[in-house]
C-alpha cells in the first residue's frame, strides 16, 4: 500500500493532475470518460446518487484498487463526471482512508446547473472528507482582473501542485497537522533579509485565506530559531517546517486556515 494516492476527477481534476510530479511516494490516477487511467462514462457518474453500500464496488470496480493510506481528490465542482466521482470516492472511502479533498468551485456567471451541482457536493463532501479546501473562481478574478479564464484556471493547477508537495512532505517527515474540516489556504513567498515576514505577508493576502490561521508549514534553507522569532507576532496555532533547498533563497509558507 502507497502513502498517498492523488486522484484527478473529471477534465478538470486530470488538468490538475498534469500540474503534480508524481513519483515513488505519489501514485497518481486519472479519472474521466475520455482519458485518464480509469474510464467512467457519463450515464455510470450521474448514477452515483442512487448506488449505496456493496453495490458501488460492483459498478465501479476500480474503486477496490485504490490502495493508499491518505487519497487526495482533486476536481473542479460542477461538472458531471468529476463532481460525481468527487462524491462516490467520499461515499464509499471516506470511512476506510485519510481522504482529503482540493476543489475548484465554478465561476458565478457559469450555468445555474453547475453551480447548483457544485453546491450539492459539498453537502456530501464535507461530511465524508477528512479535510478538503474549496479554490472559489470568484475571487481570482477580483484578485487578478486582467487575467483570462484559461489563465486562471492555470492557477488552481499551481497551488494544487503546492499543496500536494507540501502534504508529501508532511507525510514523509510525520508532521501531525491533524487537518480537518473546511480550510482555507494561502502560499506565499519570500526573499531577502526579511524573507520570513514577507512570505507570511504574502499568503495572508491569498484570495482563498480565511479565518484564524491554524496551520502553517516553512519551507526553505532556514533555522527553526529564525522562524519562532517572527512566528511569535501571528499567534499560529500549529507551525512547522521543511529544511530544503528547493526554493534558493526564497522561503515557502503554507497557511492552512478556519
Amino acid at each position: 500500500m502507497v502513502n498517498l494516492a492523488v486522484l484527478g476527477c473529471g477534465g478538470a481534476g486530470i488538468k490538475f493532475l498534469s500540474e503534480i510530479e508524481c513519483n515513488s511516494n505519489i501514485h497518481c490516477i486519472g479519472i474521466n470518460d475520455v482519458s485518464g487511467d480509469i474510464r467512467v462514462s457519463r450515464d455510470k457518474a450521474m448514477m452515483v446518487d442512487s448506488i449505496h453500500g456493496a453495490m458501488a464496488f460492483e459498478l465501479y470496480p476500480w474503486l477496490e484498487n485504490i490502495a493508499a493510506e491518505r487519497i487526495v481528490v482533486l476536481a473542479g465542482l460542477g461538472g458531471v463526471i468529476g463532481t460525481s466521482i468527487a462524491k462516490l470516492i467520499g461515499a464509499v472511502l471516506g470511512k476506510k482512508h485519510e481522504l482529503y479533498g482540493i476543489f475548484a468551485e465554478p465561476f458565478s456567471f457559469e450555468s445555474p446547473e453547475r453551480g447548483q451541482r457544485c453546491n450539492e457536493a459539498k453537502h456530501v463532501i464535507n461530511t465524508t472528507y477528512r479535510a478538503v479546501i474549496y479554490l472559489p473562481n470568484d475571487p481570482i478574478v477580483k484578485y487578478y482582473p486582467n487575467l483570462s479564464m484559461a489563465e486562471s484556471m492555470k492557477i488552481h493547477g499551481v497551488v494544487m501542485r503546492h499543496l500536494i508537495h507540501d502534504f508529501e512532505h508532511m507525510v514523509n517527515h510525520a508532521l501531525q497537522f491533524g487537518l480537518r474540516g473546511e480550510l482555507g489556504v494561502g502560499i506565499g513567498f519570500g526573499v531577502g533579509r526579511d524573507r520570513i515576514r514577507l512570505a507570511i505577508e504574502d499568503a495572508i493576502d491569498s484570495p482563498w485565506h480565511k479565518g484564524s490561521k491554524r496551520y502553517t508549514l516553512f519551507s526553505g534553507n532556514l533555522e527553526r530559531e529564525d522562524i519562532a522569532v517572527v512566528a511569535r507576532a501571528y499567534d499560529f496555532e500549529y507551525w512547522d517546517f521543511v529544511r530544503t533547498n528547493e526554493y534558493g533563497e526564497q522561503v515557502k509558507v503554507t497557511i492552512l486556515s478556519k
